[in-house]
């Protein structure tokens, strides 16, 4: 699957997502407005750290991010991709310097655009209802990033919600610092802030909306997760795809992350050593989101931004 392809073709596309925590790539052919996914990668840089107090982007982020991004171009066009599309979301979006940013990438003959919580909503919602399924029907989607959550509700005619609220890993990370291994009171800490981050946040914008029992999971945080549970770092999209969490499951494998000490985190079988810092956060947003709206399990899915921005 990841042999370079020669011949170019206009169905061929990728996308470049340059997260709060990671930058990732997404090689795919769209047919008919179905996307063939043919390469996923990932590379943490950390665009994020610190932007979400100081306001900045530090110099070295933007380096390592703008080298990153060239990298996974090169690669793009080395497997034939027409297009080549570069998207910025929460860290972009906030800092004061975001133009530097901009600028570095443009060195390489790329252009960045920076999209607004909305615009990202969209694009999720548009990449989750690719997958023939999900295709119809009522929805709740969340996509937990480094910087910001973007929740969706939709029913069998309309979306009903759709909004990008700033609850995100690398944020949450960096506002409640955790010992090693976390202690009881820190995470009690967390779990209050989230409760109140849910009733002034997003409680008051769902209102009366019903909602399924199965929270659709987008992104990576929710794939890291499924990994972790099931020990596997090999998992296939199609086998990602059908897993189903139960609400105890998550609960139980929060609890086992919040035991362990940062090195044993790092050892864990599906889970980058980069990650095993922000999946504490990861995993208790997930956990706080279906306690609190009475989601009975959590679907996980690869399908979120990058395929929305392919479908666009």
């Amino acid at each position: 699957m990841d042999e370079p392809l020669k011949n170019q073709t206009q169905n061929r596309r990728a996308i470049i997502d340059v997260g709060s925590n990671s930058v990732k790539l997404l090689i795919a052919d769209v047919v008919d407005g179905v996307v063939m996914p043919l390469i996923h990668k990932g590379e943490q840089t950390r665009l994020g750290q610190g932007v979400f107090e100081t306001g900045q982007l530090a110099p070295e982020a933007i380096e390592a991010t703008a080298r990153v991004v060239a990298d996974f171009a090169a690669k793009a066009k080395g497997h034939g991709a027409a297009s080549v599309r570069v998207l910025a979301t929460s860290a972009a979006r906030e800092a004061t310097n975001g133009d530097e940013l901009v600028a570095a990438i443009s060195a390489g003959g790329l252009e960045l655009e920076i999209i607004d919580g909305q615009t990202e909503a969209e694009l999720v919602l548009r990449g989750v209802r690719s997958l023939p399924d999900l295709a119809e029907g009522p929805l709740a989607i969340i996509d937990v990033g480094g910087g910001s959550t973007e929740f969706l509700v939709a029913d069998v005619t309309a979306l009903r919600l759709q909004h990008s609220f700033l609850l995100g890993t690398v944020r949450w990370l960096e506002a409640f610092p955790v010992s090693d291994p976390p202690t009881d009171a820190e995470r009690a800490k967390l779990v209050q802030a989230l409760d109140e981050f849910l009733d002034e946040q997003v409680t008051p914008k769902l209102g009366g909306l019903p909602l399924p029992g199965t929270l659709i999971g987008a992104g990576g945080t929710s794939v890291f997760l499924s990994r972790i549970f099931l020990e596997r770092s090999d998992l296939a999209v199609d086998e990602i795809e059908s897993l189903r969490l139960s609400l105890p499951e998550v609960q139980s494998l929060t609890q086992r992350l919040w035991k362990m000490p940062l090195a044993a985190r790092s050892e864990l079988a599906g889970l980058p050593a980069n990650r095993a810092d922000v999946i504490l956060f990861g995993a208790a947003i997930y956990e706080a989101v279906m306690m609190r709206c009475g989601f009975g399990e959590l679907r996980p899915t690869l399908r979120g931004v990058r395929y929305g921005a392919l479908l666009d």
